[in-house]
């Protein structure tokens, strides 16, 4: 894995590395054994990664290049907090569901709504027609947007 270095204690002697993967930070220790390792805040750094209890842990490091990015713990940091100065947006108005909550919502399309909005009328009887979507598991549905659905609950009172 390759990473930046956030973070350096040579008393220590513990750096913190930023991974390529955006997962968790990565940890790594060196001892009075190991090869003198100078490491700086902001060098690119390759490494195996091996995982103990909840940490991420950098073993059989090497540096691939000094200097490369020593803005960058300082430009987390500002990510951060501008990210907490707003709300989370979403990218669509959509409520989003499990198919369980969706069946027991009244505005949920039952199989024969949904042929009628999608065929028009038909002769033939459909409450023969088992509902062919999912159950169980961690399956979603989105209905349209609030005020969409505002507008579809209004009119389905209105009706009846």
């Amino acid at each position: 894995m390759i990473g930046v270095v956030l973070w350096t204690d040579y008393d220590l002697r513990q750096a913190v590395i930023w991974c390529e993967d955006h997962g968790d930070l990565v940890y790594y220790r060196w001892t009075s054994l190991d090869e003198p390792v100078v490491l700086s805040k902001g060098d690119c750094v390759a490494f195996q990664v091996e995982t103990k209890g909840a940490l991420r842990l950098a073993c059989d490091l090497r540096l691939i290049e000094e200097s490369q990015s020593p803005e960058l713990a300082a430009k987390l940091v500002r990510a951060e907090h501008e990210a907490n100065l707003y709300p989370p947006k979403s990218r669509s108005n959509a409520t989003v569901m499990s198919w369980e909550d969706a069946r027991r919502d009244p505005l949920y399309p039952t199989a024969e709504e949904a042929e009628r909005q999608e065929y028009g009328p038909s002769q033939n009887s459909l409450h023969d027609v088992s509902d062919p979507r999912p159950t169980g598991g961690a399956t979603v549905v989105s209905f349209p947007d609030k005020k969409a659905r505002e507008a579809r609950a209004q009119a389905k009172r209105r009706s009846g």
